[in-house]
């Protein structure tokens, strides 16, 4: 595996810790004995995640707040997302008015890392008319954080799977015409070695399960992009 930053005592701050991504990425930042601060909205939703590496905040996720969020991390990794497909004033809001506050709040904070876990698609929207709005909203997101003079990955995953991690994955810069589809666990580790490979740094990166490609915690995951 990629080597942890066990020494480093700062927090990865995780938005939307307690959806299904959002619980892969603590799992696989605790195996890595990398301290979280999970976010979740309310006290049902972090019953579970709270451990003696992570410290668990419930909190809405706004410009009030995220400046309590982010102190005393080095990095955000954002899993926040909406399900919702058609209010567009809800969209918006969960997929790029959240993002952009909290972008705000890491250049406020001058935090290391941006990790935002976005979705293929956000190249060409209209190639997904069910899911355009939100692929737009995406796009907006990922504009703002390439635009923010922040250290960010940007990443696309396939279609998510609960199914268990541990697969070969495939991580390209080029745009994917066939979408494919990756576990959240498998998606949670790229996510997470985005953080620790340099690599990563300012890369947007589609990403698949892919026979030949090798498993997402192995060194060199972003080197040849």
């Amino acid at each position: 595996m990629a080597g942890n930053r066990s020494e480093q005592r700062e927090r990865v701050l995780v938005l939307g810790a307690s959806g299904e991504t959002g619980r892969a990425v603590v799992a696989t930042l605790e195996a890595l004995t990398i301290p979280v601060r999970a976010q979740v909205r309310t006290a049902e939703k972090g019953k579970h995640l709270a451990s003696e590496l992570t410290e668990v905040v419930i909190a809405e996720v706004t410009e009030n707040t995220l400046p309590g969020l982010v102190e005393g991390t080095f990095a955000i990794i954002s899993t926040i997302g909406t399900r919702v497909f058609t209010d567009l004033r809800t969209i918006e809001a969960a997929e790029h008015t959240t993002i952009k506050n909290a972008i705000d709040a890491a250049i406020n904070a001058n935090l290391r890392h941006f990790v935002l876990c976005s979705s293929m698609g956000t190249q060409q929207p209209e190639s997904i008319p069910p899911l355009a709005n939100i692929l737009y909203a995406k796009a907006r997101a990922e504009q703002d954080l390439i635009d923010s003079g922040l250290t960010y990955t940007i990443v696309h995953p396939g279609g998510l799977r609960n199914e268990r991690g541990g697969r070969e994955v495939l991580v390209t810069a080029h745009p994917s015409s066939s979408h494919g589809s990756i576990t959240r666990e498998d998606t949670a580790q790229v996510l997470v070695q985005a953080l620790l490979q340099r690599e990563s740094f300012n890369k947007s990166v589609d990403i698949m399960q892919q026979e030949g490609q090798g498993l997402a915690d192995r060194q060199g995951l972003f080197a040849a992009l």
